[in-house]
């Protein structure tokens, strides 16, 4: 019995959550979601190349053994 009310209980919860993720949204807050994950992937992918540019620098000047090697010269 008590595995039925558990199971109940588990199925009830789950349920819920579904519909809640399924819900339509306002557009507004739709609109604020996707924008605001797209500022997301868009920092983490800027973030992501000035990493990589300036690791890519780091080894060059370790392998030519110069510290000035690509820097800006404006």
């Amino acid at each position: 019995m008590l595995s039925f009310v558990v199971g109940g209980a588990v199925g009830t919860a789950v349920g819920a959550a579904v519909s809640a993720m399924m819900a339509p949204r306002r557009g507004a807050e739709l609109q604020a979601e996707v924008q605001a994950t797209l500022h997301e992937a868009r920092s983490a992918g800027e973030k992501a190349d000035v990493d990589a540019r300036e690791a890519f620098r780091r080894r060059f000047r370790e392998q030519v053994g110069d510290d000035d090697a690509l820097k800006d010269r404006s």
